[in-house]
């Protein structure tokens, strides 16, 4: 179950890569708000797992 939110993690990433490259805009502040709520995510799920 955790392989499927490591690919799932990975698509904003693609999706930030797709848009650099076809408006050449940095796409950093995208990927640090997606991974910051994406950790947040994660941590919240083992809380509750545990």
């Amino acid at each position: 179950m955790l392989s499927i939110f490591a690919i799932l993690s990975d698509i904003p990433f693609y999706i930030a890569e797709i848009i650099s490259k076809l408006t050449g805009a940095d796409t950093s502040a995208f990927l640090d708000f997606v991974s910051n709520s994406y950790a947040e995510i994660m941590d919240a799920i083992n809380v509750i797992i545990k």
